[in-house]
C-alpha cells in the first residue's frame, strides 16, 4: 500500500503490482481507455507507463499537485508516482496507456549508457511529460497500436518489438542533454527549441545569421537572453558547436584541416587555428595527430 497524507487523515492508496498486470513474458501491458471511467482512482504501482492523450484534454491529479494535459500530451510514469485522472471542463478524453517493468527500463538504461542520464528522467518531482503536434502524436499512436498486431503466441517478438519501441520514444521526445543546450526550469520554450535546431549542421556551420532568422528576435536581444540563461554571447554557443563539429572530423575523418575549417562554418583558416588552440591547448594538426585512429594500418 501507498499513503497520501492529509491535514485531517491518511489515505491508502492502492499500489498496482507488476506480477498481477503485466505478462512477464512480454513485459508489457497495452490499454486504450476511451473514456476515463476505470483510471480516475488515485493510485500508484511498482511498475513504469507511459501514456499518450488521443483525444481531448484530461486534469492529471500527480503527486499532490495537478496539471491539464492537452491532446499530444506524452506522459512518462514512475513508480513512485501518486496519480489518477479527472474530467477536464467535461471533454470527452482518450487515452493509450502502456506499462513495462522495472527491469525493462533498467536494461534499457544501462544501454543508452550514462551519457543518456537517466536521473533526469527518473527522480525528477514530476513526470517527465512532451506535448506532441498532430502529426507526431498520430505516429506515436500508430507505433503502439502496431503491438495489438503482433501474434500473441509469439512472446519473445513482442517483448523484442517493446523494447525498439521504448528505446524510439526515449530518444526522440525525452532527448539528452548537454553542457550546450542543457534546459532548466526557468528557461523559455522558444529558447530551448533554438538551441535544438542549432545544433544542426546546416544551422550552426552559417552562424549568427542563421540564429536571427530561426529566432525572429534581434541581435541585441539574443544577446541579453544569452547572458541571462546561458552566461555566454550568442557568437561564443555558436563557435563551440563548430569547434565541436570540427574536433570531432579531425578525429573520425581524413578530411584536410581546410576543409573541416571550412565545413564547421569558418571563414578564415588563422581564425579557426586561434579559436581551436584556445579551445583545446593545441593546434588542429596536433589534434588529430594524438586523436586520429585509422581502421586500417597505413
Amino acid at each position: 500500500m501507498s499513503f497520501l497524507r492529509s491535514a485531517e487523515f491518511i489515505v491508502i492508496l492502492p499500489v498496482l503490482k507488476a506480477n498481477e498486470l503485466i505478462d512477464p513474458s512480454t513485459e508489457i501491458h497495452y490499454a486504450f481507455h476511451k473514456s476515463l471511467k476505470n483510471i480516475t482512482a488515485p493510485h500508484s504501482h511498482d511498475f513504469f507507463e507511459l501514456f499518450i492523450i488521443l483525444k481531448g484534454s484530461v486534469i492529471h491529479k500527480i503527486n499532490g499537485s495537478e496539471e491539464i494535459l492537452k491532446e499530444g500530451s506524452l506522459v512518462f510514469i514512475r513508480p513512485q508516482d501518486k496519480h489518477f485522472y479527472e474530467k477536464y471542463d467535461n471533454e470527452p478524453c482518450e487515452l493509450i496507456n502502456l506499462a513495462f517493468p522495472q527491469r525493462a527500463v533498467d536494461e534499457l538504461m544501462n544501454y543508452l549508457g550514462e551519457g543518456f542520464s537517466p536521473q533526469r528522467l527518473l527522480k525528477s518531482a514530476n513526470p517527465p511529460f512532451v506535448l506532441l503536434s498532430n502529426t507526431e502524436k498520430n505516429k506515436v499512436a500508430e507505433r503502439l497500436e502496431e503491438l495489438h498486431l503482433l501474434p500473441r503466441k509469439n512472446k519473445a517478438l513482442i517483448k523484442t518489438k517493446l523494447r525498439i519501441l521504448l528505446l524510439e520514444l526515449f530518444t526522440r521526445y525525452f532527448p539528452l542533454e548537454n553542457s550546450l543546450t542543457k534546459k532548466t526550469p526557468s528557461l523559455p520554450d522558444w529558447l530551448s527549441d533554438l538551441l535544438d535546431k542549432m545544433q544542426k549542421k546546416e544551422n550552426f556551420s552559417r552562424g549568427l545569421n542563421s540564429l536571427l532568422i530561426l529566432s525572429g528576435k534581434t541581435q541585441e536581444h539574443l544577446c541579453r537572453i544569452f547572458r541571462k540563461y546561458l552566461n555566454i554571447t550568442p557568437t561564443a554557443f555558436i563557435n563551440e558547436l563548430r569547434l565541436n563539429y570540427a574536433a570531432n572530423m579531425l578525429t573520425n575523418s581524413d578530411a584536410p584541416i581546410f576543409d573541416v575549417s571550412s565545413e564547421a562554418g569558418f571563414e578564415n583558416l588563422s581564425h579557426f587555428y586561434h579559436l581551436f588552440k584556445q579551445q583545446y591547448n593545441m593546434s588542429p594538426r596536433n589534434f588529430r595527430k594524438i586523436h586520429h585512429r585509422n581502421m586500417i594500418p597505413s
